[in-house]
């Protein structure tokens, strides 16, 4: 049997009040990796497991075909069979019957009846064959007589969702248990019938996790299997059996829509709860700390004697003035393998996220700060507490710093959530970041998007990671400084599980991304030898809180430089749904030990206050494996060299990284001999590594041995390039210092086998000396690197490195230009509605918009499709209450970082509110935005719109929203919800292209000759292969040419194909040179504005679209940052208007309202614009408020630099091309500062007053100064605007 598909269940505990055997359970069934629960026995089976644990069953899975043979179903009680399809071998339904009829039970569920192609054998066997099938809530009755019957379990009829089968060929010596109701008619559901000496059972119940997850499914399923096995039932009173409370006031939150009220399992104790956990066969939990002693465990660390410490936070999710939060040293006094001295080692913290045992003391993340604790009298307690950085944000508490980890080079290793980093400069979020051992040199790692919260270094020094929402693991391939060093673009982490299912055993309550790893906490390889040797370096272990278990992903290289994590399922898993497991932290023993957060509730966004938020419990347990050895232990406190050199040969990743951290950081000069000695071994262990090997290489290096100034340590450092293990050569690369003669010998490398020790050799060689002669070395590897994987990035580091003399050859190789074939770049591509089913045409099985979740949150409200109210289509989305009440209709699209533009229609009736009818974006990693409130009664349909910022990918919760969380009366119709995505902040991966361009711009950037030099090349070559390496012009700016090498240039301009053509037009323009492409130029920077007279009847038609945004008076909302059009002068609007047309202004895609701009510009002609603007004078421009905090009079100061341009008394100066400030709001006026000052306004390619005005707002230090710059213009008086 595969045994990646096998599933042998295990009690935790050994509990020695079951005498009885077990019975033996093979489930037979499908289904893939995909969180879809639809036929899927891969994932559904799980549910049955704490019935069966109870009533001492074991199961096995298997989704493979071969098993249907006599000899192993001899070695099952009963068969589960809930398998479709084909049977592939007839031979095999005959094995089945012939185990049925030799006692063998059968258990059938659900599609079962028309598995094996209707074979009518297997048919008669099951009872009765599928004919069709609708869907929708029902509930199956009892046949009267037969309500006792064992193999129902004594349960009562229950409701459930469920495709409602209707079956045909049924057997007539069946006996039916339950019936539907079919049309007025009972169709047979579930019957139990003998063949030879054998029992067969079926129900039609089954579909998905809805049906599956209900607790008298899972009763009866067990107690069919006991009974078709013919078996006494024979329960395990040790497992702790639950008690209910129904949420009647609707408190817990209910994203999958289940019936409420609720029924939420009470808290059971800490003892019983471990009695709930599952693992793998040969694997068993102990109970190692639980509260009151600690509770809540955020992180665990170990000191250098081998002590535990946990990191305990009660303040969590809120910043609490209590500060209740602190690290306790949990300790065995009495060697029973449980903690039961504690000590509290430090506290006075608020939301405590990270805690490492690094030089003496614990490194402390609480934000906005990092600290330093150490205990210096030995008591046992932190005697000094001091500040090693700051810069941590505050915005997002359950995004702060994380994973702290000691890392192979000597530095400090973490995770950044949505928090992020904004020391020095950074504005770093979501990824992974490093520091030196005293705090300082913040440097940005990678991203990886989301909300980051776990990382793990394995033995041969790769990152690898997990994220929120769908990222359980990903590789770290290529860091950010060897792009930064290079100014190249950078990749971000890959994402490289196979499936991001969780397989839970118990009901779970998630957000959004149901079914997977929505909260991915922390990713530990396995880097112990106590576990078989399957584990050693090869298994990550993932906290997955919301899933209730500690999954284990199996990594194997994907031979392109990365590698594929494959979801092995739960590690560990429990059916207590207080377990909350976020993470497995491999000890000092070679033990994994798991923090149960224990906690019903794990979603930070609206549950911040729920009552069900649990701040008194947590327990943190221990998980070995019966075959294995604990590692050896050491107390390295007071260590001396030879003690070090021995603990850096251990088994055990902890006690080697302790010894180099020791030896590095107290400057051990007297154990160099003896780590060149170690160094010098060629052997190999079962994981095909020499980790003590890894370790004198980077602890030579972190004593500054492997720079040149010892031989002996750089001789051994470069003759572990040969060495056999692949993960050693990788770290020898690594270390090598930054010479010559490491450049020639990675040159040497370039036919290493092994792809991710390729890539280390790639990435050290972009850091290397550059070598012409290497270049062309490096271009031939192309074809074997391709064009996708993780070599890819490094390789174009490498050859941007070393290939500057490779343009022309690049050049020469491209085809021969063909001009019929020439045509320009296509347009870009149209804006597209992300939501589903925007206009709710299409209805679900309740009567209600499919794709969207419609839910009641406040008392009553009727919640429907209104096909007799539309705006657009057949249908809207009514919500209507009469006694109060508040609702939603709810999508949760992923979108990734970058800016959206929401818009909406709606259409009132009577509507009563505190806060009415409104639109909401929210979400982790955004600031969230709403529209105004909206109430009583509109005659016609109208328009809400607001603009958000996604900064890091996340699921974002888009509502329409009746009541808003209060209480509403009266009726809202919903009608074409439209979600734009306006820019992209995604990382991008570098595709090979690029490089040419990088490597094109390199030459360039030596003058003009060069540009003329390489234009001429690729005058007669193809412009789809050269425009590449012509893209390398834009970015260029004074590059100084005379007049005879402008005449030449302008004659090759002439000529070039139309994609090369806008590359030059482009160049032109920014370096202020005419080469004919002037007309060119203008139609992409707009430089030429046609000044029209407009007219003000016609333009009246065309400015419906503005008052979405300006308001009908055209005087701006100044809440959306939208300014009052009828203030600005007719030729400054005309200007504006026609430079979005010509995508001088609303290019830079992070500017939402400018791209917007520019959509809606595009195809109005110079005279509509000039009507438009004719109109919109005609309306009078009122005073606006202030809205914001800036002080006029210091506003004052910093006005002296804008009087040249916009005059004193802020009338602007047409010949200046400056506009008339006074009377704009201080909300657009502050904007438009932000946008110049950033770039994101005024870098459209010729706009030379946007530039002006970047120069003038680096001037302002600060946004506070721009608030009071713009509080100083509105005070003018714009009398003389016009």
């Amino acid at each position: 049997m595969n045994a990646l598909l096998k599933t042998i269940l295990t009690f935790s505990l050994l509990c020695g009040c079951v005498t009885a055997e077990p019975l033996k359970i093979l489930f037979f069934s499908g289904g893939g990796k995909t969180a879809d629960t639809g036929h899927n026995g891969r994932m559904n089976h799980h549910k049955l497991i704490p019935d069966f644990l109870r009533s001492n069953i074991d199961l096995t899975y298997s989704d493979q075909l071969e098993d249907l043979n006599p000899e192993t179903l001899s070695l099952y009680e009963a068969v589960i069979m809930y398998r479709g399809g084909a049977i592939g071998k007839p031979e095999r339904i005959e094995h089945i019957i012939d185990y049925v009829e030799k006692g063998g039970g059968l258990v059938a569920i659900h599609h079962t009846c028309g598995a094996f192609d209707g074979d009518s054998d297997f048919i008669s066997l099951i009872g009765g064959e599928f004919a069709r099938h609708g869907s929708g809530i029902f509930t199956a009755t009892h046949v009267p007589g037969q309500e006792d019957h064992p193999a129902l379990g004594g349960i009562e009829p229950f409701s459930t969702w469920d495709e409602t089968y209707v079956h045909k060929n049924l057997n007539d010596d069946r006996t039916d248990l339950q019936v539907r109701d079919e049309k007025g008619r009972p169709e047979s559901w579930t019957w139990v019938r003998d063949q030879g000496t054998g029992r067969v059972f079926y129900t039609a119940y089954g579909h998905d996790g809805r049906t599956w997850e209900k607790p008298s499914f899972q009763k009866m399923i067990t107690a069919a299997t006991i009974w078709a096995a013919r078996r006494t039932p024979t329960p395990n009173t040790d497992i702790p059996t639950f008690s209910y409370t129904l949420d009647v006031d609707g408190q817990m939150h209910n994203f999958e829509g289940r019936p409420e009220p609720q029924r939420i399992q009470n808290q059971i104790t800490a003892e019983e709860s471990a009695k709930c956990l599952v693992l793998p066969e040969g694997f068993q939990s102990q109970l190692v700390a639980h509260e009151p002693d600690i509770m809540n465990p955020v992180d665990i660390t170990w000191d250098d004697r081998g002590r535990m410490y946990v990191a305990v936070t009660t303040t969590y999710p809120k910043i609490d003035p209590s500060q209740t939060d602190r690290i306790v040293l949990c300790e065995d006094s009495d060697g029973d393998g449980q903690t039961d001295k504690f000590t509290t080692f430090a506290e006075g913290f608020s939301i405590l996220t990270a805690i490492s045992w690094i030089n003496g003391g614990i490194i402390a993340a609480q934000a906005p700060h990092m600290y330093f604790l150490q205990d210096i009298d030995g008591d046992n307690v932190a005697d000094t507490k001091r500040i090693l950085n700051e810069g941590w944000g505050l915005g997002d508490l359950h995004g702060g710093p994380s994973n702290m980890k000691y890392g192979f080079d000597n530095k400090i290793y973490g995770c950044i959530g949505g928090g992020g980093n904004f020391s020095e400069g950074h504005n770093f979020r979501a990824g992974i970041w490093r520091m030196e051992v005293d705090g300082t040199n913040f440097t940005p790692i990678s991203f990886l998007g989301d909300n980051s919260w776990g990382l793990s270094i394995s033995e041969d020094f790769e990152f690898f990671a997990s994220s929120a929402n769908n990222g359980p693991a990903k590789h770290v391939y290529a860091p950010y400084p060897y792009f930064d060093a290079l100014g190249f673009k950078k990749s971000p982490a890959a994402k490289i599980d196979d499936s991001a299912t969780i397989y839970s055993l118990t009901l779970t309550r998630q957000g959004d991304h149901f079914g997977k790893y929505t909260s991915a906490s922390n990713f530990d390889v396995y880097t112990a030898r106590s576990f078989p040797q399957e584990f050693w370096n090869q298994v990550g272990f993932v906290g997955s809180p919301t899933g209730k278990l500690l999954g284990q992903f199996k990594l194997e290289p994907d031979n392109k430089g990365s590698y594929i994590a494959r979801n092995e399922g739960s590690f560990v898993a429990s059916f207590d749904e207080h377990t909350a497991p976020i993470g497995g932290k491999i000890g000092p023993d070679g033990a994994v030990y798991m923090l149960d957060w224990n906690n019903l509730i794990m979603l930070h966004g609206g549950e911040i206050d729920s009552p069900y938020r649990d701040k008194t419990h947590g327990r943190i347990y221990r998980i070995t494996h019966e075959a294995g050895t604990p590692s050896k232990q050491y107390d390295l406190s007071n260590a001396d060299t030879p003690l070090l050199l021995e603990a850096l040969q251990s088994d055990n990743l902890f006690w080697r990284i302790m010894a180099q951290q020791k030896l590095v950081q107290h400057n051990h000069s007297d154990a160099i001999p003896q780590l060149i000695q170690l160094a010098n071994d060629n052997s190999m262990d079962a994981a095909k590594l020499n980790t003590t090997v890894i370790h004198a290489l980077w602890t030579l290096h972190g004593l500054g041995q492997l720079d040149g100034s010892n031989s002996q340590a750089l001789a051994v450092a470069q003759a572990a390039l040969k060495h056999p293990s692949a993960g050693v050569r990788k770290n020898a690369v690594r270390v090598l210092p930054l010479t010559d003669e490491s450049t020639q010998l990675l040159a040497g490398m370039l036919d290493e086998r092994d792809a991710n020790t390729l890539r280390a050799i790639l990435l050290t060689l972009s850091t290397m000396p550059p070598s012409d002669e290497l270049g062309p070395v490096l271009y031939e590897l192309k074809e074997q690197i391709g064009t996708k994987g993780a070599l890819l990035p490094p390789f174009n580091l490498a050859l941007i490195r070393h290939g500057t003399s490779l343009i022309d050859q690049l050049i020469a190789q491209s085809p021969p230009r063909d001009r019929e074939q020439e045509s320009a770049p296509e347009p870009e591509p149209e804006m597209v509605n992300i939501l589903k089913n925007p206009s709710f045409e299409d209805v679900n099985d309740k009567g209600l918009p499919d794709k969207w979740i419609s839910k009641v949150h406040r008392n009553k409200v009727d919640l429907a499709i209104d096909s007799t109210v539309a705006r657009t289509g057949k249908n809207s989305a009514r919500a209507t209450s009469t006694v109060g009440g508040g609702s939603e209709f709810l999508q949760i699209p992923y979108l990734e970082p970058g800016e959206y533009l929401l818009t909406g229609w709606y259409k009132t009736e009577n509507v009563e509110s505190e806060r009415g009818v409104q639109f909401k974006a929210a979400g982790n990693g955004m600031e969230n935005q709403e529209t105004r409130f909206v109430t009583g009664t509109t005659d016609d349909w109208q328009q809400l719109q607001l603009n958000f910022k996604v900064e890091r990918g996340h699921g974002v919760l888009i509502f329409c929203l009746f009541g808003a969380w209060a209480e509403a009366t009266g009726t809202v119709w919903f009608d074409d919800i439209n979600l734009y995505q306006l820019s992209s902040d995604k990382p991008a991966v570098v595709e090979a292209a690029q490089v040419e361009t990088v490597l094109a711009k390199q030459s360039f950037a030596k003058g003009a000759e060069e540009i003329i030099r390489i234009t001429e090349l690729v005058a007669d070559k193809n412009q789809d292969r050269t425009a590449v390496f012509m893209e390398g012009l834009i970015d260029l700016h004074n590059i100084e040419f005379t007049d005879a090498q402008i005449q030449r240039l302008k004659a090759l301009a002439a000529d070039a194909s139309p994609k090369n053509q806008q590359h030059l037009a482009v160049l032109s323009a920014n370096n202020r040179i005419d080469i004919g492409l002037n007309e060119l130029a203008n139609s992409i920077q707009g430089f030429s504005v046609e000044l029209l007279e407009g007219n003000a009847e016609r333009g009246q038609a065309l400015t419906p679209a503005c008052v979405i945004c300006h308001a009908p008076d055209f005087n701006g909302v100044a809440e959306q940052r939208t300014p009052p059009l009828n203030q600005l002068s007719d030729w400054y609007l005309q200007t504006q208007l026609q430079k979005f047309k010509h995508n001088v202004r609303g290019n830079d895609l992070s500017d939402s309202d400018g791209y917007l701009m520019k959509t809606l510009m595009a195809n109005y002609s110079h005279q509509q614009i000039a009507d438009m603007v004719a109109h919109i004078k005609t309306h009078p421009h009122k005073a606006q408020a202030k809205l914001l905090d800036g002080d006029p009079i210091k506003g004052k100061e910093h006005y002296i630099s804008c009087i040249a341009c916009h005059q004193a008394d802020g009338s602007g100066n047409q010949a200046l091309n400056s506009p008339a400030l006074a009377g704009l709001s201080d909300t657009y006026i502050v904007n438009q500062l932000i946008k110049f000052k950033s770039g994101i306004r005024g870098s459209g390619s010729g706009d030379q007053s946007g530039k002006l005005m970047q120069l003038s707002a680096q001037v302002l230090p600060d946004e506070q100064a721009m608030k009071d710059v713009a509080a100083y213009i509105l005070s003018l008086s714009n009398e003389t605007a016009k």
